[in-house]
């Protein structure tokens, strides 16, 4: 069963000292005090993942066939590219400065929601939705009933 969903497009800017509001609609779907922050490889944007999926995924990883340096390798990567941040009372996390610059988040951060986790994007590479992905959307709900 999953939480509540992680739903709806924000946009926040990073205040002064590069703090980022989280809204407290999704902070009451992440339903802990702490939230996982993380690179998608590939995309210049950030995973908003909740730390009891996060830690899921791990322990999943222990499951695979992987070979001793390749487990080692994934991991490495995995505790390089992410971070374990705490909400502070006004429900702000302060994401480091390296993975900042990854997804070139300077001023407004764009959230979309993706329903188990969110992404995090500068304003000017937030994708928007093509007629091509519109249809191929339509098609994958009406597959999935939804």
């Amino acid at each position: 069963m999953l939480p509540s969903a992680l739903v709806n497009t924000f946009e926040r800017p990073l205040d002064p000292k590069k703090r980022l509001t989280i809204p407290s609609v999704w902070r009451r779907a992440l339903g802990d005090d702490y939230v996982y922050v993380m690179k998608e490889e590939g995309q210049p944007c950030l995973l908003l993942i909740p730390k009891g999926m996060f830690e899921s995924r791990l322990a999943g990883i222990q499951d695979e066939a992987l070979t001793g340096d390749e487990y080692n390798d994934v991991l490495e990567s995995v505790g390089e590219d992410s971070e374990l941040l705490e909400f502070d009372v006004q429900g702000r996390i302060r994401i480091c400065d390296r993975l900042l610059e990854y997804a070139n988040l300077k001023g407004t951060v764009v959230m979309k929601g993706a329903v188990r986790m969110a992404r995090l994007w500068a304003p000017e590479n937030a994708p928007g939705r093509s007629a091509e992905n519109a249809e191929n959307l339509r098609a994958a709900r009406k597959r999935l009933r939804f």
